[in-house]
């Protein structure tokens, strides 16, 4: 098993294709027994993803997990910034 000192907080390209995997299942919430059945593995394996997933993603649950994998990228509003700019919803 390789180290991971070093590699916290390092994000999607230090994670490996079975850890891409099991990311979305423990984001979505699902036990740990769910995801081993659907993937054909042991539960203590997917444990062993799951805290390297954590521990690679810099998160410390399953709820700071989710934010990472499925919070929008930030884009700009046409509401931020210059009020002056013309408003998206027409006058009546």
């Amino acid at each position: 098993m390789q180290k991971l000192y070093g590699q916290a907080g390092v994000g999607w390209s230090a994670l490996t294709a079975r850890e891409r995997e099991v990311i979305y299942p423990v984001a979505q919430g699902k036990p740990n027994k769910l995801i081993a059945m659907e993937l054909g593995i042991s539960t203590r394996t997917v444990e062993a993803h799951r805290a390297r997933i954590f521990h690679k993603m810099g998160v410390k649950n399953a709820v700071e997990l989710a934010r990472a994998v499925y919070a929008p990228t930030r884009r700009s509003s046409p509401f931020e910034g210059d009020m002056s700019a013309k408003s998206p919803v027409p006058d009546s």
